[in-house]
């Protein structure tokens, strides 16, 4: 029976004990997506950030994850088991965390602190350097070998179709995955963008989105 990894909702990475760097991602999407492939009988494996929609429906594992570092310790575990044919990566990753504090512009004044405290709300101003983290999606082909099927997604904003598409494909192509999700945050809610289906790119609407992925997923297991 085909097993599903999923990964949904957002991610965080700490600025202090108190005070942390997030993203607006519910995991909705990730969730109705291992519904929709439950459904048709496959395994699914649910890793998200939202405790309220953890399900212990019939064919779903759902695991529960919070920080950035909690879901990089996840995949690479999950996905060395090799048990997966399929992994579809819709959750919001960090793409920086925080490497300093500082008092001016110029990161001279480090707020020092032992790691483990709250910065005081005193400051008349902070400064936060960030670094890059890996980008997860990256992983799955270079470094955690995995040669099943790989679903990428890719959020941009205020862009026109056309150049949402040429995005997407560079972005899918770069990370070595099989298919890509497209959206805008402007109607992200409303409809997204699919492919490669045939070479071409298929726009769905968001209550056809988890029947559609599914399909074009098991298209690729079909032809192989």
């Amino acid at each position: 029976m085909p097993r599903f990894l999923i990964t949904a909702g957002a991610t965080s990475v700490a600025i202090d004990t108190a005070r942390r760097i997030t993203n607006l991602a519910k995991g909705v999407t990730g969730h109705t997506l291992a519904l929709e492939a439950a459904k048709r009988g496959h395994q699914v494996c649910l890793l998200t950030s939202n405790p309220n929609l953890a399900t212990n429906q019939q064919n779903i594992e759902t695991i529960l994850f919070d920080s950035f570092d909690d879901l990089i310790f996840l995949l690479e575990k999950e996905t060395c088991k090799n048990i997966y044919d399929a992994i579809v990566m819709t959750a919001a990753v960090s793409d920086y965390s925080c490497e300093g504090i500082f008092q001016t512009p110029d990161f001279n004044t480090p707020i020092t602190t032992s790691g483990n405290e709250k910065i005081s709300g005193t400051h008349p101003e902070l400064w936060l350097k960030l670094k890059p983290l890996p980008k997860l999606i990256d992983q799955f082909r270079t470094i955690w070998n995995f040669k099943g099927t790989l679903v990428k997604f890719k959020l941009e904003s205020n862009i026109d179709e056309q150049k949402l598409i040429q995005i997407a494909e560079q972005s899918r192509a770069h990370s070595n995955a099989n298919l890509m999700v497209a959206n805008r945050v402007e109607d992200a809610a409303i409809k997204a963008w699919i492919g490669p289906i045939n070479s071409k790119y298929q726009c769905v609407t968001r209550e056809d989105l988890p029947t559609s992925l599914i399909d074009a997923i098991e298209k690729i297991w079909e032809a192989q």
